[in-house]
């Protein structure tokens, strides 16, 4: 088995552009023989990015994608996405598809005869998973038209990864069969602890310090309560960087405390998160939320909402603090006063549970996965 690697949102998108690079390239180390290229979509602006990252000769530009308009209801794909991932899987002499963001629909794949489909695996990420509350489905891909063409999807008989239990549970609901979907988390970079912030004190606030946030700019994330936050405490410097929304603009000029740094390469976000007195994470809802994971192998306390689900499934109690009431200023201000004071026992709990997100274990359960999946549908045909 020799897999292409596809992902379908570009490199500037954040999470699934940072997060792809770094699941490619640990596997390419690790199984050099069974990687093949990284694929994306097409754009000028996504090869400057992930050949940045992995060099221009591991990166080809699919020609397509997933969707004709993510935004479109119902939504709309492209029928030549599948055929055009299994012609460039063949010339790069790759017998597997790994899509790492982005789904199959049946329409593409009856595109293909069914003697030339390869089997394809898909990470399942934040944009299958569900909240508990139904204001916060709102915000998080919780519109029926989403629902309904995720529903259509995910009736691919691929082999599906999902990124936490979580998402695992949502996919199991939308009638993915048990033995098709098992969960494999995310993991950080293992350079990241000889990276650590120095060693912890509980010294007070200084005039240069900064709370951080990283990710995408949007309502379902907190981003407003961080800004309504800056307004109210002047004095506290708030550093951002990530990708905007068209449906949520910011008008940066009313934030005087706020530095908007745009979108930067993974390793400029990681120093970023290594020199804040705390990662303000105040996401409603997340497919998994690496950020968190991250800031706490760095030595940097992790501020959270509560009613972010995947707080309970990723952080263990102890290891990060909650801003209680996120529509709050005072209460978030409360957080940081507790992520200040108790920085040392917060950072030392969060260096035990970012432990978990090992690597190599999570590692070798994903080519587990990815073989399983490949004899499944070499054995039992490849349907729609």
């Amino acid at each position: 088995m020799r897999v292409l690697f596809y992902v379908d949102t570009g490199g500037s998108t954040g999470g699934p552009g940072m997060h792809s690079v770094l699941l490619w390239r640990a596997f390419t180390r690790r199984f050099p023989d069974r990687a093949g290229p990284l694929a994306f979509p097409g754009s000028d602006e996504d090869r400057r990015i992930f050949a940045a990252q992995i060099g221009e000769e591991n990166v080809r530009a699919l020609g397509s994608a997933a969707l004709v308009d993510p935004g479109a209801d119902p939504v709309v794909v492209r029928d030549d996405f599948y055929a055009r991932l299994c012609a460039l899987a063949r010339e790069e002499r790759c017998d597997h598809i790994h899509v790492l963001w982005g789904f199959l629909h049946p329409r593409q794949i009856e595109q293909v005869p069914a003697r030339e489909r390869l089997p394809v695996t898909i990470t399942l990420c934040d944009a299958t998973g569900r909240g508990e509350e139904a204001d916060v489905d709102a915000m998080f891909f919780g519109s029926e038209r989403w629902e309904r063409y995720l529903r259509e999807a995910l009736r691919v008989p691929a082999g599906y990864l999902a990124i936490s239990e979580r998402t695992r549970r949502d996919a199991l609901s939308k009638g993915v069969p048990e033995d098709e979907v098992e969960t494999v988390h995310l993991w950080v970079d293992p350079k990241l602890a000889s990276t650590r912030a120095p060693a912890p004190v509980a010294a007070p606030w200084q005039p240069d310090d900064y709370v951080a946030y990283v990710g995408g700019l949007a309502e379902y994330k907190g981003v407003g309560h961080i800004l309504d936050y800056a307004l109210l405490y002047p004095d506290r410097r708030v550093k951002m960087t990530g990708y905007t929304f068209d449906d949520f603009p910011i008008g940066w000029s009313r934030y005087p405390s706020v530095e908007y740094l745009g979108y930067r390469p993974y390793s400029e976000v990681i120093e970023l998160i290594r020199g804040a007195r705390a990662l303000l994470y105040l996401s409603y809802s997340e497919g998994f939320g690496l950020p968190m994971i991250e800031a706490q192998t760095l030595g940097v306390p992790v501020i959270v909402n509560p009613r972010n689900v995947m707080v309970k499934e990723l952080l263990a109690p102890g290891s990060y603090v909650s801003a209680g009431n996120v529509g709050s200023p005072t209460s978030i201000e409360a957080a940081i006063l507790v992520a200040v004071r108790d920085r040392v026992s917060i950072v030392e709990r969060g260096f035990e549970n970012a432990s978990r997100f090992q690597e190599e274990r999570q590692l070798a359960r994903l080519e587990t996965a990815l073989t399983r999946a490949h004899e499944r549908l070499r054995r039992e045909g490849w349907g729609a």
